[in-house]
């Protein structure tokens, strides 16, 4: 910052741009130059940032004032961490009233009146007023050093106004006809000396102009942090407010539905607050190590579930049109970043209508539709609590791991099912955005939320996983067993029947698949961090094999590959299988060993050879089903030969010429069936180019090349064929499209060896021929067909493939013209052809009935959109040939 201190005066200039920057923007400018104002005892631009400072909280414009309170804060920030007076100073014991005339003239006492001026000009904005606390609470937290005489009458300051606003020990029996009571408290008498609580049902219920409760968990946000850092670290100075009652209303569920909606509102209202004011909590007290607090702790998780399953009840049962409380602030509203959420309306059923979709809008996803998601997954199909604006658990949580797991489902000592489950789920809410796989590049499209990618807190995070993670194999050790202890006699006609904690113990494994899978994906593990990586490799590992033969990387991955490999049998839900996939995958990215490439490809065969169903009995099906089996299909395609892709196409040609109807599926692979053939016949494509690119580029020799050239002529032929018996448009659409680069490939590195070899190699070269030639004519018979029946999908590609086909003509004849064989080749127009082998008479349109079957619901992209063909003229005409 030294370096810009002659700078500073034209890195004021900086402030006048700011109506274009988006909120981290504007925090690391004012940042900037709050630090070249305050750093500095001769900072010429100090009192012109005081001066702003000022200006801004005066502002009648709320998006003014976000810019003031950022500059405000950041001001505070070097102004706290001036050692005035410190030597000698006592940090007092008790709450004692302290005056801002207790600081000494000078720096501490200018960041304690920058705080009372932003206080007041936040007043009439409670949302600027959380900001401000949000703000303020993460500079503390941060500070390295803070004066101790300014952190005291901070912590005084703020601790005063949770007592005097938001703590009660006598409450009204009710508010507008409402009941209210004392609930949730976990002191005894013996730990307070009074009985206090929240006050959270009194002032939702009356509103009162100097109060607002949509300040309470910033503020006690703000307060754990100022004693955490007076204190280093310990909070029993505020331990009570743990277990601390909440003054809440009293209601049955049951008979929600025959109340008046706004006082279903204000019950809706209480509950939201009442479960931030235990997430903040659960932030503050997470990391203490007083053993005595763990119970309180894990009772606290247990109040949240149970608040925040009241929340999701009471809105599926009623029809309130239902506007949350302002509690996580979105200050982007005043910059105009985002817009607000909108209402939340009630869930109403309704009853299914079949409409028939004209084929025109039913097309490969490439196209670029909108589709909707059946994510049948054993997580609730409408997750109704996402739009609640419930505080954030920060990465803390993550210790509360290292607790002792118990199969009990009603232990309030031990972590039990219930509690884990939530502590995962939050816990890898975190970790995805810390821990991440890849940087994104920062474009105009990026969303303004994304999160940028800190190597040094991406380090701390991934140790801290590190340090529970033989925790963490225990407690999946325990939920692997129950799992497997408990499925003797959940079988029935229909599949597996599950009850609500089995259903519990499914989602656990899940997330800690999914923790593991984020861990391993980490971008720190590529190139640096090996030290680490190996670490937490060999505490997988030695819980099966020996740590004495564990000595390279490669043998840790391959001895977890195998690990996990066991855990296939407990997948009997859709979305743990994906997330063990995952981590399979996490795994065979960081190896380098071949071993480890077959048991993920085997893990991905047998998923697709299972029928996965839901909990209640019926088929997966939907897009996240579909996403799914393309990822298995993807993996299972993964490093395969052409030996594998030949056999696979015979197989398969066979299996659909079985079909009857749309639901019959493959019978070596029960996933695919009629309505996603083509998201598996895209992959084989995709797999087919790919495959024989890398062999053409291996150097092989002449004969092999050949050999090579008439496995992928045969592939070839039996893909026409499956997509000639299924006439189904995805399928049409997806020929065309990996068909070509597989014939361009074929041009370029095919047909020189056929030229060098042919007079030698004749019958295999012109075997090659004829079996490429049955190909290529079904690719002309599709040309005319698509013209025929006005398919758009289909015609936007006709042009490049007329125009390939006519090379691969000439390109054939100067063959045999160059091998003095031009009399076995005959050139002229053949007449038009429907893909069924029909002569065309007409080129009238025909009607929409006749055209061929699309099937194909909620298919995921196809991420080889490949969009750098050449123009083609549009009027090229088409010559078939025969040899």
């Amino acid at each position: 910052m030294a370096i810009l201190k002659p700078q500073s005066l034209q890195m004021l200039t900086l402030l006048d741009r700011m109506d274009d920057m988006n909120l981290n923007d504007i925090r690391e400018i004012t940042d900037l130059i709050c630090g070249l104002a305050y750093s500095f005892d001769n900072s010429v631009i100090k009192d012109d940032i005081h001066m702003i400072i000022r200006k801004q909280l005066g502002s009648s414009s709320p998006s003014v004032k976000v810019k003031g309170i950022l500059a405000g804060v950041h001001a505070i920030k070097y102004l706290m961490a001036v050692p005035l007076d410190d030597v000698s100073f006592d940090i007092p014991n008790e709450v004692s009233n302290i005056s801002i005339s207790f600081l000494s003239e000078g720096a501490p006492r200018e960041a304690a009146q920058l705080i009372e001026l932003i206080s007041c000009s936040t007043k009439q904005f409670p949302d600027l007023t959380a900001f401000f606390y949000d703000e303020l609470s993460n500079i503390i937290s941060n500070a390295s050093y803070i004066n101790k005489r300014f952190l005291a009458w901070l912590t005084d300051a703020v601790t005063n106004d949770l007592q005097q606003n938001f703590i009660v020990n006598v409450i009204p029996d009710s508010i507008d006809g409402q009941e209210l009571s004392m609930q949730y408290c976990l002191n005894s008498d013996s730990e307070v000396d009074e009985i206090i609580a929240i006050n959270i049902g009194g002032l939702t219920l009356e509103y009162k102009d100097d109060v607002n409760i949509g300040i309470l968990s910033p503020l006690i946000q703000l307060v754990s942090t100022a004693y955490f850092k007076q204190c280093n670290g310990n909070l029993s100075n505020i331990d009570a407010l743990l277990g601390c009652p909440v003054v809440m209303p009293k209601y049955d569920i049951e008979l929600i539905e025959d109340m008046e909606d706004d006082k279903i509102s204000n019950i809706l209202d209480c509950l939201i607050h009442c479960s931030n004011w235990f997430r903040e909590l659960l932030n503050a007290f997470v990391i203490q190590t007083d053993d005595m607090d763990i119970p309180t702790i894990l009772k606290r998780i247990l109040n949240i579930e149970e608040i925040e399953k009241n929340i999701s009840q009471i809105l599926l049962k009623t029809k309130t049109v239902y506007k949350p409380p302002i509690c996580v602030f979105n200050i982007n509203k005043y910059t105009g970043e985002q817009k607000e959420k909108q209402l939340i309306k009630p869930q109403i059923g309704k009853k299914k209508t079949n409409k028939k979709v004209p084929n025109d809008d039913t097309v490969l996803p490439e196209t670029g539709k909108i589709q909707t998601t059946q994510h049948n997954t054993i997580k609730d199909k409408v997750d109704i609590l996402y739009n609640m604006p419930f505080r954030k658990l920060n990465l803390n949580l993550i210790k509360l791991i290292n607790n002792d797991f118990t199969t009990e489902p009603n232990s309030e000592t031990e972590l039990n099912i219930d509690m884990l489950k939530f502590i995962l789920k939050n816990t890898n809410g975190n970790i995805d955005t810390i821990l991440l796989s890849k940087i994104k590049k920062k474009t105009f499209l990026s969303k303004q939320d994304d999160e940028t990618y800190d190597p040094k807190k991406a380090e701390h995070c991934a140790q801290a996983v590190s340090e529970i993670l033989p925790k963490l194999m225990c407690h999946l050790d325990s939920v692997i067993k129950y799992i497997e202890n408990n499925l003797n006699g959940s079988h029935n006609d229909t599949g597996f029947m599950y009850t609500s904690e089995m259903t519990a113990y499914f989602m656990v494994l899940e997330y800690l698949y999914n923790m593991l899978t984020t861990y391993f994906k980490w971008i720190g593990f590529r190139n640096q961090n090996k030290a680490l990586l190996k670490t937490s490799l060999r505490t997988i590992a030695v819980t099966k094999e020996d740590p004495s033969k564990l000595v390279s990387l490669n043998d840790l991955l391959l001895s977890v590959a195998k690990l996990f490999q066991s855990h296939e049998k407990y997948c009997l839900q859709l979305s743990v299988g994906v997330a063990l996939m995952d981590l399979m995958s996490a795994i065979q990215e960081l190896s380098n060993n071949i071993v480890v490439v077959k048991i993920v490809k085997t893990m991905a065969s047998s998923f697709l050879s299972q029928e996965w169903k839901t909990l209640d009995g019926h088929l997966e099906k939907g897009l996240y089903f579909n996403q799914a089996i393309d990822k298995f299909i993807r993996i299972n395609f993964m490093q395969s030969e052409l030996t594998y892709l030949k056999s696979l196409s015979i197989q398969i040609v066979s299996e659909i010429q079985r079909w009857k109807n749309r639901n019959d599926a493959l019978e070596s692979m029960k996933c695919i069936n009629k309505s996603n053939f083509a998201m598996f016949y895209r992959n084989l494509g995709t797999t087919l180019y790919e495959t024989t690119k890398r062999n053409a580029d291996r150097g092989l020799t002449d004969s092999e090349h050949l050999e090579m050239w008439q496995d992928v002529a045969t592939i070839l032929k039996h893909m026409s064929e499956m997509a000639r018996t299924l006439e189904n448009r995805n399928t049409l659409s997806a020929l065309f499209k990996k068909s070509m680069p597989v014939l361009k490939l074929f041009l370029s590195q095919g047909m020189p060896i056929i030229e060098m070899r042919f007079k030698t190699e004749t019958d295999e070269i012109l075997e090659i021929l004829k079996l490429l030639q049955q190909s290529t004519r079904f690719l002309q018979s599709l040309c005319c067909h698509s013209r025929l029946t006005k398919d758009t999908a289909l015609m936007t590609k006709v042009p490049q493939m007329r125009q390939l086909l006519e090379t691969l003509i000439y390109k054939v004849k100067a063959a045999l013209a160059a091998n003095n064989c031009s009399e076995a080749f005959w050139m002229g127009n053949l007449k038009n052809k429907n893909i069924r082998g029909e002569i065309i008479v007409t080129q009238l349109n025909t009607d929409s009935d006749e055209m061929p079957e699309d099937c194909d619901e909620e298919l995921p992209d196809d991420e080889d959109q490949n969009n750098s063909d050449e123009e083609i003229n549009t009027d090229s005409r088409s010559i078939s040939d025969t040899v």
